[in-house]
């Protein structure tokens, strides 16, 4: 009987935090972090605070942010830019940069055998292509409220059906790069600037002799974004290399200056696009990128991608490729 009487003062002791807990609006990413900076959760372990940031921060809002902003009425740079703020106040924080993703089966229906000396015969149309990339905080503030980041970014393609021949990997491509993110609220055109990158880039292919490829450019990159469309024009100058080390001195030929990203999110949906054009008259050359994300799982989202055109790696800047993939992604873009 006393357990009995004690299992029934405990659940009326408990009822009201869980009806509290239940009624409780989700904090903002904005709201979480800023109560991470000014202390609030400073008694969580890391671990802890992991798990706080993986629920979406649903947790109990106090009485003085009742009217805290709703995840709804922010853009999805906003809601980045938030989350990253929050993951990196956390220790040992790798953070998502570029989309993550497999795609277990492309096709391509022009393959680059050239540098390899082989006939078109000995490469299979069929490849498996994956991306993984990161970034991680290394000195917030820096200057003002501009942040200093280190990313890396690996993209391969693997001839993983190509048994007669081992199935090698074709291409790896190699991304460090070190860059500033400068918030900003310039309005142009209904859009806002919310971001601008100013940083460095170094891509190669790890190889050497004539299957070698790399440059190295300066770049800036200006984000705008409305509800939950975002749009990113990017350009870059590229760095002169000694005429007898350079692997592939008319890269800007085809890659050009710069390139446009396009990005909307409907519901759970992401579709973008990418559009690179060396704006010449005259032997004019480009890309095009369109993406597809959409849900499969409470952690997986399917990924529909389609690639027409040259740089899809840089032992095919020069070869166009015609190429559309189908798997999954595990970080997207927003």
């Amino acid at each position: 009987m006393r357990v009995v009487l004690q299992c029934c003062l405990g659940l009326l002791i408990l009822l009201p935090i869980m009806a509290q807990a239940e009624s409780a609006e989700p904090l903002s990413p904005q709201v979480l972090y800023q109560a991470v900076q000014s202390g609030q959760y400073d008694h969580l372990t890391v671990r802890e605070l992991r798990e706080l940031f993986a629920t979406q921060a649903v947790v109990p809002c106090a009485p003085e942010c009742d009217d805290a902003v709703t995840m709804s009425s922010d853009s999805v740079v906003d809601q980045r830019l938030s989350n990253e703020k929050l993951a990196a106040r956390l220790p040992f924080s790798i953070i998502p940069h570029k989309r993550n993703y497999l795609l277990p089966v492309t096709y391509n229906t022009h393959v680059n055998s050239q540098p390899f000396e082989a006939d078109d015969d000995d490469m299979d149309r069929f490849e498996v292509k994956f991306q993984f990339s990161f970034k991680v905080p290394v000195w917030q503030d820096v200057i003002g409220s501009a942040d200093l980041w280190a990313a890396y970014t690996n993209l391969s393609f693997w001839q993983a059906y190509n048994k007669p021949f081992s199935s090698p990997f074709r291409e790896t491509n190699h991304e460090p790069e070190i860059f500033l993110t400068i918030e900003n609220d310039t309005q142009l055109f209904g859009l806002t600037n919310s971001l601008i990158l100013v940083g460095l880039n170094h891509q190669s292919n790890g190889q050497g002799g004539t299957l070698s490829r790399s440059w190295n450019r300066a770049y800036v990159d200006f984000i705008f974004d409305r509800d939950d469309f975002v749009m990113s024009l990017r350009s870059w100058y590229r760095f002169e290399e000694d005429s007898e080390e350079d692997d592939n001195p008319d890269i800007d030929r085809y890659l050009g200056y710069g390139e446009l990203r396009m990005g909307y999110k409907w519901r759970d949906n992401v579709f973008s696009v990418l559009l690179r054009n060396n704006l010449r008259c005259s032997d004019n050359k480009g890309a095009v990128q369109v993406d597809w994300t959409f849900p499969l799982s409470s952690q997986l989202k399917g990924y529909v991608q389609y690639f027409n055109g040259y740089g899809e790696s840089l032992i095919d800047y020069n070869a166009s490729s015609n190429r559309i993939g189908l798997g999954i992604v595990l970080t997207d873009l927003f």
